[in-house]
Parts: C-alpha cells; sequence; structure tokens
C-alpha cells in the first residue's frame, strides 16, 4: 500500500489549522491525522502546540520538518489512517516534491497577501517564485488547483497562471 492511498488531502493553507480546516475538510475527507509541514514551525515548539490545541481532541496533529515528513512517508506504513497534510508556504511543498514526495493532486486553499504577492483567487495570493514553484510540480503530472471550500468549483493552477501571470506560461 502506497502512502498516497492515506494521504487525502495535501492544501497550501497559510493559516493552517483553522475554521474550515477542521469543520469542512476533516469531515469531507474523513481524516484523522493532520501534519503540518514547515520548516519553521517544526523548530518552534510553542507555535507548534498552539496549532495542535486548535484541532478536535479526536484528529492528531503533528507539526514537521519538510525533509522529516518526506522521510517518514517514504519509511512507515501508515495504516488505515486518513491524513490532511497542510504546508504553510509553497517553497516548503517544493521541498518535499524534490525530495521524492508525490501525490496526484494539491490544493491551494489560503495565501495571504504581501509586497511580494498578488492577490489571485479570492483570498489567495501568490508572487511570481510561489507560481514559478508551482508550476514546477505541475509539470510531474500533479493536478493543483484553487479552492477553499468544498462546495466550491475548483480553479485550476492553469487558468491563475493565464489570468495573472501569463509571462511564466
Amino acid at each position: 500500500m502506497s502512502y498516497k492511498d492515506n494521504i487525502k488531502l495535501v492544501r497550501v493553507d497559510d493559516r493552517l489549522v483553522h475554521g474550515q480546516i477542521v469543520t469542512k475538510w476533516v469531515n469531507e475527507t474523513k481524516a484523522n491525522k493532520i501534519v503540518i509541514v514547515d520548516q519553521y514551525l517544526a523548530t518552534n515548539e510553542y507555535l507548534s502546540r498552539v496549532f495542535k490545541m486548535a484541532a478536535p481532541s479526536n484528529i492528531d496533529v503533528s507539526v514537521m520538518a519538510p525533509n522529516d515528513f518526506v522521510d517518514m512517508v517514504k519509511s512507515q506504513d501508515l495504516g488505515d489512517n486518513r491524513y490532511i497534510i497542510l504546508f504553510k508556504l509553497v517553497d516548503n511543498l517544493k521541498k518535499c516534491f524534490d525530495a521524492g514526495f508525490s501525490v496526484d493532486e494539491v490544493q491551494i486553499g489560503g495565501i495571504g497577501a504581501n509586497a511580494d504577492r498578488k492577490l489571485v483567487y479570492q483570498s489567495v495570493a501568490l508572487s511570481k517564485l510561489e507560481a514559478k514553484e508551482l508550476l514546477a510540480i505541475q509539470e510531474n503530472h500533479v493536478r493543483i488547483f484553487f479552492q477553499r471550500v468544498p462546495d466550491e468549483k475548483p480553479v485550476s493552477l492553469d487558468e491563475i497562471i493565464k489570468k495573472h501571470f501569463n509571462n511564466l506560461a
């Protein structure tokens, strides 16, 4: 059995464990475990505890650095657990793919705006570098789409690139 069978959702959302994750996506995926993959949070015990406390008591939450996460999924039998994998940043997602992690699809759910990012889909902002990183992941036959909640129609990365980063395509 491949780890892909256990991973029910891979999502980039800088809010990590929050209302939509807890109420909608956990129910939608029937997940019993959440793994937050983030280099900084993996070294910050206080913030890691905050995110663990934000999840319902029946959901086990782990916080891991990208390389540790890739090692875990490659080396362990994940049993019959159902995982939601959350990335705060696109670059942590890219690090995992570069290290050999692979799934069939990645959902982009929320990335806040900053000086380097522009709003590309509702509450999702991307920088040119993040758009390039997502395109590089997609080239490995990974469906990347933007979707905040389960009842919202997904929008493909290609549509976002065409509309907001046409100089990359």
